[in-house]
């Protein structure tokens, strides 16, 4: 009897240790879910029909950078820019800058750039589909 009443009471704190570990991780989850709908820019705009702006950072400090603009049928222009920006006291500084303009429905920057500081990285993103001009901000990174 005793060892069944132990049982029950190492599984119900088991069921509560666990429980109070999921309920962080689903909320963190959401959250990353709308981060990530944000820096991607899904929006119902009258030209654009996808921007994004995405970073990753290599263990070597390479930075690949992309950033694209897909115009909607009927887009006769597009352009994308990216700017590489770390993070110095809490103030967004540009590394480099790289752009893409067509006359037609979509403009990509796809790209790496070598980092000689570590520190914190973000891509600002500016873009555009015939007179509609969207930002995006990637997720940050760290080297």
């Amino acid at each position: 009897m005793r060892q069944t009443k132990n049982f029950v009471v190492l599984v119900l704190c088991m069921c509560i240790m666990f429980g109070g570990l999921a309920v962080p991780m689903m909320v963190n989850a959401e959250s990353n879910v709308e981060a990530s709908k944000a820096s991607q820019g899904v929006t119902k705009g009258a030209y654009i029909s996808v921007y994004s702006a995405n970073l990753s950072i290599s263990d070597s400090g390479v930075a690949s950078v992309s950033g694209l603009v897909r115009g909607r049928s009927g887009t006769t222009n597009t352009s994308v820019k990216c700017i590489l920006q770390r993070d110095v006291s809490g103030t967004w500084v540009d590394v480099k800058t790289w752009t893409d303009s067509n006359n037609n429905s979509a403009s990509t920057v796809n790209t790496t750039y070598q980092l000689f500081s570590h520190g914190t990285y973000r891509v600002y993103m500016e873009c555009s589909a015939n007179n509609e001009t969207k930002t995006a901000t990637s997720a940050y990174r760290t080297y």
